[in-house]
């Protein structure tokens, strides 16, 4: 299903309503890229990596637990950097238990 599909769908439960063309879909998406959304800076990253790390290894999926940190790690070669160092080591120490 395609996301002019979806949005036909969801308003043909709302009211029956013609179908959506593809200009109004690409408006629709437009609109839906230019909503803000919350970033983290580096210092906010720094402050919180070491949880990320060690929920992380203890098996958690970063995408999920912290889809904005995981964001940043990507965007940001510095922090990811810090990231695949810290990582490196709290695995590195789990093995040495």
């Amino acid at each position: 299903m395609n996301l002019e599909q979806l949005i036909n769908r969801i308003r043909n439960r709302t009211s029956t309503q013609p179908e959506m063309t593809d200009d109004v879909v690409i408006k629709f998406v437009n609109v839906l890229e230019g909503i803000e959304h919350e970033e983290l800076s580096c210092a906010d990253i720094y402050t919180i990596l070491d949880e990320f790390v060690e929920n992380e290894v203890k098996g958690g999926d970063k995408n999920k637990l912290s889809p904005l940190i995981h964001e940043h790690l990507e965007l940001c070669s510095e922090c990811c950097d810090e990231y695949e160092a810290l990582l490196a080591v709290v695995e590195h120490t789990d093995e040495i238990k």
